[in-house]
């Protein structure tokens, strides 16, 4: 997920070429001196929170608000990006969530890894990192245009845009679920970037067939969040 094709594309090959292939450490919300964890401990698949300091806890919570947002009849207003969340909350994958505010030109504005665990039984957890500093400081220009038309974040509100890129995380993280072959692609980048390696050109092609489907569900994310709204740049 991006403010554009090449801007997403160059965020998201500087992030992938930094990272390990341990989680990133979040910031520490500290109340009496010592970091505040929010744990679920009955849960042990779909979407987890258990990594989240009590802020980022609150900042996930408003933005489900809004991916999950509901009419008076009781039906989804987005119902696309509440479907996509649905889906990988009753899997049987474990799905961390992280959030992070900072605002490094490193970082992409959205992430989505497979961790190994080999702790105890072997194990993948897939994480989604939100990014909301980088998304806050996203430019939603037309030099940012995507080949498929679509200006991200052009129109939305601060909320709103931290669902955008929701969105486009829950939708590679249904493909890793549900596609072995996108998985193995997944897998192939993943083990370049945290090999170093200098094939760009590789990492290029790899990232260009992860990313069209979930630009393709964020363009209709992007709808769903816009409709009836008159878009201004």
């Amino acid at each position: 997920m991006g403010t554009g094709r090449n801007a997403w594309q160059a965020a998201m090959l500087a992030t992938i070429l930094v990272i390990t292939s341990n989680a990133m450490p979040q910031e520490a919300e500290r109340t009496d001196g010592t970091a505040q964890r929010v744990l679920n401990p009955r849960r042990t698949s779909g979407i987890l929170t258990e990594r989240l300091t009590r802020s980022q806890l609150k900042a996930w919570q408003s933005i489900l608000e809004i991916a999950l947002a509901e009419d008076g009849e009781g039906s989804p207003l987005y119902p696309g990006l509440s479907a996509l969340y649905h889906q990988v909350d009753m899997s049987d994958y474990e799905i961390q969530i992280e959030i992070s505010t900072q605002r490094s030109t490193l970082r992409a504005v959205g992430l989505c890894r497979i961790e190994r665990h080999t702790e105890g039984v072997p194990k993948e957890v897939v994480l989604i990192q939100l990014n909301l500093g980088m998304i806050d400081r996203a430019a939603a220009s037309e030099l940012n245009r995507r080949a498929d038309g679509l200006i991200p974040f052009v129109g939305l509100g601060k909320r709103e845009r931290y669902a955008e890129v929701l969105g486009h995380e829950l939708a590679h993280v249904v493909r890793l679920i549900t596609d072995p072959g996108y998985r193995d692609l997944y897998r192939e980048r993943q083990a370049l970037a945290d090999s170093r390696s200098d094939d760009v050109q590789t990492i290029g092609r790899l990232t260009r067939l992860i990313e069209k489907p979930a630009e393709t569900a964020e363009t209709e994310i992007w709808r769903e969040l816009t409709a009836g709204v008159e878009p201004k740049l």
